[in-house]
């Protein structure tokens, strides 16, 4: 270890030398001999940048290492572009056609037209219902359907 500074040859101190210092505190020396921390700053996207302080030499590998580049881009990535091939398409199936069933039972719709025939309107097939057949639960909107609809065949 030097006990003498490198530039002018005065004596170091004590201290300085233990520290690894070469050179001494005079404005000459430290002018030629200091190297101060290297502070980078790297760009981060969509936040403020982010500061490394490093060796220059250091910070130069980091970044060639890709250190310091956005990781979400896919840049440097490579892609072969491969044709879109559609899977193959089944055939569709015919579905048998059904003949829509009633929601009602013949016991209903038998005294819903019987009603009607009788020139009631919905409104009194229900109230009639109620008093005569109020098992069958018939509403104005079920009374409104069965007429709507074809007879049934006997």
């Amino acid at each position: 270890m030097s006990t003498h500074c490198i530039g002018c040859g005065v004596v170091l101190d004590a201290e300085r030398a233990e520290l690894g210092y070469t050179y001494c505190t005079a404005p000459a020396c430290q002018a030629e001999y200091r190297r101060g921390p290297t502070v980078t700053a790297v760009a981060v996207n969509k936040s403020g940048d982010a500061f490394r302080v490093a060796e220059p030499d250091e910070i130069a590998a980091r970044a060639a290492a890709g250190e310091f580049a956005t990781k979400n881009t896919g840049l440097g990535t490579v892609h072969e572009a491969t044709p879109h091939i559609p899977a193959p398409r089944r055939p569709r199936q015919a579905r048998p056609v059904r003949a829509a069933t009633p929601s009602w039972t013949p016991a209903q719709e038998n005294i819903v037209r019987l009603y009607a025939d009788m020139g009631l309107s919905p409104r009194k097939i229900v109230e009639r219902a109620r008093q005569n057949t109020p098992r069958l639960g018939i509403t104005e909107s079920l009374a409104v359907r069965i007429l709507s609809s074809a007879r049934r065949s006997p």
